[in-house]
């Protein structure tokens, strides 16, 4: 099989190099060393700005707009009383800016916080380190001028979160928005004074297949063995050591899933995990405050049938749970901390033996039995220097005995190899339409076989049984139970053929049997008027879940759909959800990109992505994101004197009209 490259990302230009040199030539004042200023901005701050844009990483584009806008009117307050800490400053940005970074910013380490291709910062001690996309962490020149400084932002955070650090509990995961974790270490577990706190970015999207391959985890050959692997629903085990992008992956799995599964994800503490499909279930638990929550939470999944679950990360004796929920038959995507893809099941089965484990507590071999017969593809990925990679896809075939020990029969199905031109992949098979395809004799295991042949029979299955003619087969037997005089058998038998296919001609079966029984007809009729006028009461508010919530209850019950129709009919009111809701995620691309232009200092492009999304199309909260993605465009503008500062009015406007709504 011939191998295929792909070069090792090259970072562009600016990045860390950019921001350093901007840093270090931050303003400097009295005022920063003054308590009584800081105070008085800390209080402000936090009275008036919402409660998401005091995250560390919260995007400087939509935060240093409002963080201006606060301290500017304070202090015209202040001028206009005579009296306040803050009358005589000045109000040019960089000024209330730095004033921000130095009260309730992270003073030297904010730049770095705001910059998206910074992927981890580190504060120890006054000392600042930070790894920048593709890259290995490096020291920053700025440092915090006392130890004492980061220690008291990190107990505000945990604070402001309801996370309790103390000398009793000096370490603990501080969860925010996005997936960001910061993990903070204080006093006893730190030398006095001083703590280690480490701010890792979330992704702010859900991450697909297509993602991991684009950011050169993998090339194209072995991202569509990964697509037909996917595609065939096997359970995939990810393994690979702390930051190396194994939730990432998983993710991205997860989101490639076909159909509309029902995904079930279980996190602890931590909401790292975007899921793409509308039927996800996120448990989270706190294992730290109820040892065994995260075993429990899988062994509950056994109760609800999921098309897939991903716990996400496998630590202990919740292996036992997890590997249960496999052997269920459900489809299980995990990660484990591995050193590689042979020994990531050998202690995934040492795991799911420990003592209090589900089911398998002390029965080791039988767990490594039942994990290589129920998780088909073993994944582990490498880090290093900053890139992280898909270093080896292994499928598993059962087990064997090597020398009197039980161990993995494994096939090597890709593996990487460093090259000059950056990183190599060889694979000894090939994805060719639902087939794996070998270079020489075909290796795949007999349960991915079965797996592989069922994507074509279940396509072939599943048209049968929505054809035409089957449902014109449904309609003639209904016909008959019609003219018997049977309204509910001739429901139900049109209900069944509703659930493969929505035929019209099946609802207007349905109201040919709702005619023979005026009662039941008159209680669907009654019962589908309500449900119409709420989905046409959450489209006028542009509240495009609701109004999908509201209509799949009635499009899945044929019995309501048929009793009344309408003005316009059901699928005018579908065809009304799916265009808002295509606008809201067009709007939300545009101001994600559009906030991207604007860390690049491209303000006018900016502006220019978003001109087309019409606020008064979207949802409350779209409309939102893309007032204020846009009012921090404009405002840089002005700044710049490309615009008038009236060029803000209809904008702030606008967001007013939007304070204080519950669906914000």
């Amino acid at each position: 099989m011939q191998p295929s490259s792909r070069p090792l990302t090259v970072i562009e230009d600016g990045g860390l190099s950019s921001i350093t040199s901007v840093a270090s030539r931050r303003p400097q004042s009295a005022s920063t060393d003054d308590p009584a200023i800081l105070q008085a901005v800390r209080d402000a701050l936090l009275d008036r700005l919402d409660a998401s844009l005091l995250d560390p990483v919260s995007p400087a584009s939509l935060r240093d707009p409002e963080v201006l806008r606060v301290l500017r009117e304070l202090i015209g307050r202040q001028i206009e009383q005579g009296f306040g800490p803050l009358r005589s400053l000045p109000t040019d940005d960089a000024g209330l800016l730095h004033l921000f970074q130095e009260s309730l910013g992270w003073g030297p380490a904010q730049p770095y916080l705001d910059d998206e291709r910074i992927q981890e910062v580190k504060i120890i001690g006054d000392m600042i380190m930070v790894q920048e996309e593709g890259a290995d962490f490096a020291m920053a020149p700025e440092h915090f001028t006392s130890s004492r400084q980061p220690l008291d932002r990190a107990l505000l955070l945990a604070a402001r979160l309801n996370v309790s650090l103390s000398r009793a509990h000096p370490q603990d995961t501080l969860p925010l928005a996005h997936g960001t974790r910061v993990h903070v270490t204080i006093p006893p577990c730190t030398p006095e004074e001083s703590a280690l706190i480490c701010i890792r970015r979330g992704r702010r999207s859900a991450w697909g297949l297509d993602d991991i391959i684009s950011r050169g985890a993998c090339d194209a050959t072995v991202g569509d063995l990964l697509r037909l692997l996917v595609r065939a629903g096997c359970s995939f085990l990810i393994a690979g050591e702390t930051g190396s992008g194994k939730t990432a992956l998983l993710e991205a799995i997860v989101n490639s899933w076909p159909g509309e599964p029902h995904v079930i994800t279980i996190e602890d503490n931590t909401q790292e995990i975007n899921v793409r499909h509308r039927a996800w279930t996120r448990e989270l638990v706190q294992s730290a405050l109820e040892p065994g929550a995260f075993g429990r939470a899988a062994r509950e999944v056994l109760r609800q049938t999921p098309s897939l679950v991903a716990p996400g990360e496998t630590r202990a004796d919740e292996a036992g749970a997890i590997l249960a929920v496999a052997v269920s038959g459900h489809a299980v995507v995990t990660t484990i901390h591995a050193r590689s893809a042979a020994r990531a099941v050998l202690r995934f089965a040492d795991c799911a033996a420990m003592p209090g484990a589900y089911i398998y507590e002390g029965r080791r071999e039988n767990a490594l039995e039942d994990a290589c017969d129920n998780f088909q593809v073993v994944v582990h990925i490498e880090k290093v220097g900053g890139r992280r990679y898909i270093d080896e896809l292994l499928l598993l075939n059962g087990t064997e005995d090597v020398v009197g020990r039980l161990r993995p029969r494994i096939v090597r199905l890709a593996w990487s190899e460093p090259s000059e031109g950056g990183m190599l992949w060889r694979v000894a098979a090939s994805a060719q339409g639902d087939e794996l395809v070998w270079a020489g004799e075909d290796r795949t295991p007999d349960a991915l076989t079965r797996r592989l042949h069922l994507l074509g029979t279940h396509a072939q299955v599943r048209s049968a049984s929505s054809t035409r003619a089957a449902v014109t087969e449904a309609i003639a037997r209904a016909d008959g139970v019609i003219r018997a005089g049977s309204c509910e058998q001739a429901l139900a038998i049109l209900r069944r053929a509703w659930a493969d296919r929505h035929d019209g001609r099946l609802a207007a079966a349905a109201q040919r049997a709702l005619e023979i029984d005026l009662a039941v007809a008159s209680r669907y009729a009654d019962t589908g008027r309500q449900i119409a006028d709420q989905v046409s009461t959450a489209l006028r508010a542009r509240r495009w879940d609701e109004a999908r919530t509201i209509y799949e209850g009635v499009a899945t019950n044929l019995a309501l759909y048929a009793a009344h129709t309408p003005a316009g009919g059901w699928p005018a009111l579908a065809a009304m959800i799916v265009a808002g809701e295509s606008s809201d995620h067009a709007a939300r691309d545009a101001a994600v990109r559009a906030e991207a232009a604007i860390t690049q200092g491209r303000a006018r492009d900016a502006a220019d992505i978003l001109a087309s999304a019409d606020p008064s199309r979207l949802s409350d909260s779209a409309a939102v994101e893309v007032l204020r993605t846009r009012r921090a465009a404009l405002s840089l503008l002005c700044a710049a004197g490309e615009l008038s500062p009236d060029a803000l009015i209809p904008v702030d406007a606008a967001l007013a009209a939007y304070r204080g709504n519950a669906h914000v």
